[in-house]
């Protein structure tokens, strides 16, 4: 008796994981509370962002004054280039912010702006000593 009882619980249990399974409702291609479109527009706009937040940290770092710094500290492009490609996108996005406001002020001709790029690239070599080890 028990084992008959034992049986048909484990038929029973059987049964019931394999229609759990089976279910062809789960089968179907759901509705995602994002649509794919509107997560492929938000990926692009993301890279996008981190493609000209780069370009702007690279300019920045062509001028004369950075350039200069960057000889006086010992610190070569490529190591820039590797340092600034290993930053989070959010700190790359405060670095380009940084780096946009020390243009400006480099271009008005103000010490500030050429000190302000100094403290940049000095957070710069710091990233790029954290890389190294």
């Amino acid at each position: 008796m028990i084992l008959r009882l034992q049986r048909d619980w484990a038929v029973l249990t059987v049964a019931t994981v394999l229609l759990m399974f089976l279910d062809p409702r789960g089968a179907y291609a759901q509705e995602h509370v994002v649509p794919l479109s509107q997560l492929q527009k938000d990926m692009r706009s993301a890279v996008d962002a981190r493609a000209k937040n780069v370009t702007d940290i690279q300019r920045v770092l062509s001028l004369p004054a950075a350039q200069e710094a960057l000889e006086k500290s010992r610190v070569n492009q490529d190591q820039m280039r590797k340092a600034v490609a290993q930053l989070s996108d959010e700190e790359l996005s405060r670095l380009a912010d940084r780096a946009r406001a020390s243009e400006q002020d480099v271009e008005g001709g103000l010490i500030v702006g050429i000190l302000a790029l100094i403290g940049l690239i000095v957070v710069i070599i710091i990233v790029v000593a954290l890389v190294k080890s």
